[in-house]
């Protein structure tokens, strides 16, 4: 068996890398084709939008990696079947989890790949490219110059902030700012400010007020009429809706936790903290589920592998779009349900599957 094993995976290999590549390509001609019909791209060099599609192949590559295992595992099989190997081993005793098992152990090794990607280079190279749009001029036309209900730590404050103006590059302006300290086992100070001014790391607030709670009690309460905190931060960092992907998992799980504490909803946070590791983890869904299906079709026709990788896959990512982009804006749908759930549900698929064929 271990001959299979090594056959197995060896026909695996070739349309793993190919349909990967493929359609990383296809996503990244699409990011091109995107930014010259949105912006205008006359005055920005040709090298810095190549730079920014390069930046974003990796999360490119975090959804077309379950597509190059359900191609490579679809076809694999599909081949084994109408040359009447499967038919052969099945006579011999063989069971058809084992025959799946190579393929299996496959999906979690891409899987594994996946994650690291998801982990140790989608953040990064997101801030690279988004840092390129700024350089480049583009940011501005596709980022708001405001955001609101934003949440911060500033040294020994947890800041919550109203409505934030960009000044320019290194400035901008806040209304309605909310600062949060620790200053004792039981104590709480709260400041409330009307506006402040944040200047190259310099955080000047204005028309305070100070709230000190001791066990429910108001201790002191008194009129902090303005004051400054030394903190830089990245300004961008605060504007713009797809920041969630330039954060690392526990840089999310660090926002999660801030927004629980004050209060707000870190639902987008949760969601993408989860997807994080849902979304690697369907490259080992689709390594049991597309040969499966690819054997039950097999007899039909010679490039029925393929038909069936891609329908997996299209029904599987149009599950996952309406269980994280539509279930999970109510209340009744616990985040973890949103984003486990396809692959639950096409996980008990193949194993279905596989007992029916047993």
């Amino acid at each position: 068996m271990k001959k299979l094993d090594l056959y197995i995976l060896r026909e695996m290999v070739v349309p793993f890398i190919l349909g990967t590549f493929l359609v990383v390509l296809m996503f990244q001609i699409n990011a091109y084709m995107f930014m010259a019909k949105t912006y205008n791209l006359e005055n920005v060099p040709y090298t810095a939008v190549l730079q920014y599609i390069l930046f974003r192949t990796p999360e490119f590559m975090k959804q077309t990696l379950p597509v190059g295992v359900s191609l490579g595992a679809s076809l694999a099989i599909t081949r084994l079947a109408r040359e009447s190997e499967i038919t052969a081993m099945r006579a011999a005793g063989t069971r058809l989890l084992r025959i799946v098992l190579p393929v299996a152990i496959f999906g979690i090794f891409v899987s594994v790949g996946n994650f690291f990607l998801v982990e140790n280079l989608i953040p990064d190279w997101t801030r690279r490219a988004n840092a390129i749009l700024i350089q480049s001029g583009i940011m501005g036309l596709s980022r708001p110059t405001m955001k609101a209900n934003s949440i911060i730590e500033l040294n020994q404050y947890t800041a919550s902030f109203g409505i934030i103006k960009r000044v320019d590059e290194y400035r901008f302006d806040i209304s309605n700012i909310t600062l949060f300290e620790q200053v004792g086992p039981k104590k709480v100070g709260i400041i409330t400010a009307e506006t402040a001014r944040y200047d190259r790391g310099v955080w000047t607030f204005n028309n305070g007020y100070y709230v000190e709670i001791e066990g429910g009690n108001v201790i002191v309460a008194k009129p902090k009429k303005s004051f400054q905190v030394n903190q830089k931060i990245v300004v961008d960092g605060l504007f713009g809706a797809g920041q969630v992907a330039e954060r690392t998992i526990a840089e999310l799980q660090a926002s999660i936790d801030t927004a629980k504490k004050l209060g707000a909803d870190p639902k987008k946070e949760e969601l993408e903290l989860q997807s994080r590791y849902s979304i690697p983890v369907a490259c080992f869904v689709f390594a049991i589920t597309s040969p499966v299906f690819a054997l039950v079709f097999a007899r039909t026709g010679g490039f029925v592998g393929v038909m069936v990788s891609f329908v997996v896959v299209l029904l599987y990512f149009n599950a996952y779009v309406v269980s994280t982009e539509i279930l999970s804006k109510s209340s009744a749908v616990p985040v973890l349900v949103a984003a486990w759930a396809p692959n639950f549900i096409f996980f008990a698929l193949g194993v279905l599957a596989i007992w029916r064929l047993e």
